[in-house]
């Protein structure tokens, strides 16, 4: 259990590292090494990987141990649904990566040995995941420890938490190394010809001043060109890999809100004023009555009058200890607040402690029983905590947790503090462990409140519940057809919604949580069906499916206007340029060439080859390319950029000193970078992926 708890306080690191890339080794084990196997290809299939089936059964198990990884990291006993459906969308992406990765690696010979996985892990050249990792660091001093990697090691055989990390971990290093090893080998075969470098760094040397004229497309009516059907046909057909897409679905929808009624609401008055009068009794205990009848816990601190809400406020500043107030409304609830007690408390104050857990809670206090008598003895607090403390957040500060007001520590540190005086050296125990506390100054007193508030939300009802369901059910079974559908909105004056572009895997439809079961609906139905009545938080939706798109060939008629629009400015370009030809071709002023296009004359300075935008044209490397290219006092050929046609007059041209040595290095650099950032998506990119996992989630 000790290790279970410190894996669950210092794993969130290993958490961050592992999740991604890192912590889908460990799973992917089976997958690598398992064979036919695996890739049996059957009615389970959930996918295809360059022709490798994917098991839905061997999946789902990596979805489940991914699922088991990180309860165990974060100390929870469940996952949200939005929070499995991105484990399982990780889990997908690295069973693609990790099958196409293999494969590179088996057709190279490419492996990491016994003896390096030792080494990165226990040896000299030890893996940067165990040095950063927590839980292999020295407690007193925080940085890597060998000892510490061996005890965990010792731990395996009976705790099989460490096991599993341990087996993470490994495998983890193993895959790092595998895909640093291949990046390596890539980089080395990079190389970057000396002309081509010379060329490089003899561009960068020049800069150049110039002036240009911008004649923008949008000046051009769209009247002056004409784009035929058959233009845009035939563009079409040869640059169909630009025009492809995924399966998308688009939807209309309504929906009836699951609300509380009047009789409702009603209900949860008088079950708050029925209650009051068993609140008011000073027999009863108040918090223990408020634990076992509130919707909402007994908050145990007291509050100032600025800390509740006004009608509370008004309520205590003239109230009688044992009153009680109520019911109210509030926050879609009623409640009832009695006032308990009043208490002059400072606040704030500022403390300074030390967290102790030791292998028992009696350990931790008579460790903190030792240090107190050290630190009253004369040691320095400061430096007695950041020895021993283990809330690394404060002891780099000498356990200075600053100021602080009531209620923002737990409970039994807040009152030591708050009950205690300025000076005092003070033990408590916590759910975090013993904490030697030292109260180093305390605010000034104020009169302070204790209240319990009863609460009663406000939900709608069983009954409730079933009479919104048959009205849904009724308004799908009497309006089954689009004409139908329609006209009933118009008619009960209902607001219609649209989902747009829904995916075969997407995890819901825009506006409503939680609605996989709608999405896959909207894939396995035909164009013009209605849904039933789909229950999704706290409505019930209906839908109609509007329209389809198939994976592959995006249809002509939805990508028509985007090639109109670029081949009307191919001939657009063609008209500016005529016009800025002629126009140039009889004046050398830059100012009537572009009054002759209802242009302005623009300047630019300090441009280089490696420029990335030009100051009130935007990203042009027409633009950049044409400047560098025409000689002084020259006015350019109109050239075609992105967004207008160009022509410049170039005023004054540098050289400046390039380093080849530097130009050398940062084409080494992007070359590497490219590899670093761009060879994974690459490879899956060229790659078959086949995904069938909308037919199992």
């Amino acid at each position: 259990m000790a290790l279970l708890e410190k894996i669950r306080t210092k794993g969130g690191i290993l958490l961050a590292i592992f999740v991604g890339l890192a912590l889908f080794a460990f799973i992917m084990t089976d997958m690598l090494s398992s064979g036919g196997s695996l890739f049996t290809g059957s009615r389970n299939e959930v996918g295809k990987i360059n022709g490798k089936s994917v098991d839905i059964q061997d999946f789902q198990n990596k979805v489940s141990e991914m699922e088991e990884f990180n309860k165990l990291n974060s100390g929870r006993s469940s996952m949200t649904e939005e929070e499995s459906y991105y484990l399982r969308e990780q889990v997908w992406n690295q069973y693609v990566s990790e099958t196409i990765l293999a494969e590179k690696y088996s057709e190279i010979g490419l492996q990491v040995t016994s003896e390096e996985l030792k080494d990165m892990l226990t040896g000299k050249n030890i893996h940067p995941t165990v040095l950063q990792h927590p839980i292999f660091q020295n407690p007193e001093t925080g940085a890597f420890d060998k000892n510490q990697v061996s005890n965990f090691l010792l731990s395996r055989s009976v705790d099989p938490t460490a096991f599993f990390y341990w087996a993470v971990l490994e495998e983890f290093i193993v895959n790092d190394q595998l895909i640093n090893k291949y990046k390596d080998l890539l980089k080395q075969g990079m190389y970057t010809p000396k002309a081509l470098q010379a060329l490089e760094t003899d561009a960068r040397t020049k800069q150049v001043d110039f002036e240009y004229v911008m004649a923008r497309y949008s000046s051009v009516a769209d009247s002056l060109v004409n784009v035929s059907n058959n233009e845009v046909s035939q563009y079409y057909k040869q640059n169909i890999n630009e025009f492809q897409q995924q399966a998308t679905r688009d939807i209309e929808y309504i929906y009836f809100d699951i609300t509380p009624s009047e009789e409702d609401v009603k209900a949860s008055y008088d079950w708050v004023n029925k209650m009051v009068a068993e609140l008011a009794k000073p027999e009863i205990d108040p918090a223990q009555f408020i634990r076992l009848n509130s919707d909402e816990p007994f908050v145990d601190r007291n509050f100032k009058l600025t800390e509740v809400s006004s009608e509370i406020s008004d309520f205590l500043s003239s109230a009688k200890v044992g009153e009680v107030y109520g019911p109210y409304k509030e926050d879609e609830s009623y409640k009832a607040t009695k006032f308990i007690s009043t208490v002059q408390v400072p606040d704030s104050a500022k403390a300074r402690h030390i967290l102790l857990q030791g292998a028992s809670l009696e350990a931790a206090n008579l460790e903190a029983d030792s240090l107190i008598k050290v630190i009253k003895g004369g040691a320095n607090f400061a430096e007695v905590a950041r020895k021993h403390s283990v809330d690394t957040n404060s002891a780099i500060n000498g356990g200075d947790l600053d100021w602080f007001t009531e209620g923002m520590m737990v409970k039994p540190f807040n009152d030591a503090v708050f009950y205690g005086k300025k000076g005092d050296i003070v033990k408590v125990e916590s759910d975090f462990g013993v904490h030697i506390i030292h109260i180093q100054d305390l605010g000034r007193p104020s009169t302070k409140y204790q209240i319990a508030t009863l609460v009663r939300n406000i939900n709608y009802s069983t009954k409730t519940y079933h009479e919104i369901y048959a009205k849904a059910n009724r308004f799908a079974a009497e309006n089954n057809s689009v004409e139908k559908f329609n006209q009933a909105i118009e008619d009960e004056n209902l607001s219609k919604r649209f989902g747009r572009n829904i995916g075969l895997n997407d995890l819901s439809v825009s506006g409503l949580n939680s609605s996989r079961e709608l999405v896959k609906w909207a894939h396995e139905s035909s164009v013009g069906s209605l849904s039933q009545a789909f229950e999704f938080d706290d409505k019930f939706v209906i839908a109609h499916l509007v329209s389809a798109s198939k994976e592959g060939d995006t249809p002509l008629s939805k990508v028509e206007a985007q090639i109109k629009r670029e081949l009307s400015n191919k001939k657009k370009a063609e008209y500016l340029i005529s016009k800025l030809e002629n126009a140039s071709s009889s004046s050398n002023s830059l100012e009537e060439i572009a009054n002759s296009v209802d242009a302005n004359v623009s300047t630019a300075n300090d441009i280089t080859f490696g420029s990335y935008q030009v100051p009130g044209a935007g990203v042009e490397p027409a633009l950049v390319s044409l400047a560098l290219n025409t000689e002084i006092g020259e006015i350019s050929k109109p050239i075609k950029g992105n967004n207008g046609v160009y022509l410049v007059k170039v005023l004054d041209t540098k050289e400046v000193d390039v380093d080849e040595n530097v130009v050398a290095m940062e084409i080494d650099q992007s070359n590497n970078t490219k590899i670093d950032y761009q060879l994974l998506q690459n490879l899956i990119d060229n790659a078959t992926v086949v995904d069938k996992r909308h037919k199992f989630y």
